[in-house]
């Protein structure tokens, strides 16, 4: 803001500095959505005040409100596919740097993931029962270095699976592989054959 002073009996203009750079971007909050939009999320930055426009890739986003001191913009998601784009935001001191936002596609199973197996180590003879704990593994098979497991079940949430180790060909320790349509996984640590 202009502001005058005073020296010597004359008023001379106060240079205004202007804002150091454009519309910084520093996150979507959050960062991921259904592929068929309609989602509320705010864009968090610094001068983002007077945006005209905010482009999900190269699909623009329709802009519900922003606050005065250009810190937050909250937008309705344009529809895409599934992946990940860029986020920028247009205003009159230019387009801002990209911030990634993810699209999901709910009918798209996720990934299994494995955090161990118990026990961790059984006779080499194999036929020793076994839980892997992990999340998705509904309808998962098992390999114990790369010999099939007989695989039992799991409960309803995917965060067990039960089996029985298939023989192994000599001790030691091997990995663990969980797969399902959706994905591999590989419990850490592995199995220990004694």
């Amino acid at each position: 803001m202009s502001t005058n002073a005073t020296s010597s009996g004359q008023s001379r203009p106060v240079a205004q500095l202007p804002f150091p750079f454009g519309p910084l971007l520093l996150a979507v909050l959050p960062n991921s959505g259904p592929v068929a939009g309609g989602n509320t999320v705010q864009l968090l930055g610094v001068g983002l005040s007077g945006a005209t426009s905010v482009l999900f890739g190269t699909t623009p986003a329709t802009i519900v409100s922003q606050d005065v001191l250009g810190l937050t913009v909250t937008i309705v998601v344009p529809a895409n596919a599934a992946g990940t784009v860029p986020v920028t935001v247009t205003t009159g001191g230019g387009t801002s740097n990209p911030v990634s936002y993810t699209y999901v596609d709910p009918s798209t199973p996720a990934p299994p993931t494995a955090i161990s197996i118990t026990p961790a180590s059984g006779p080499a003879a194999g036929a020793t029962p076994f839980a892997i704990a992990g999340t998705n593994l509904n309808g998962g098979t098992v390999t114990v270095n790369g010999v099939a497991a007989t695989v039992l079940g799991g409960d309803p949430a995917g965060i067990l699976l039960f089996g029985i180790t298939p023989a192994g060909a000599t001790a030691g320790n091997v990995p663990v592989v969980v797969t399902t349509a959706a994905g591999t996984a590989t419990v850490p640590g592995g199995y220990t054959y004694n």
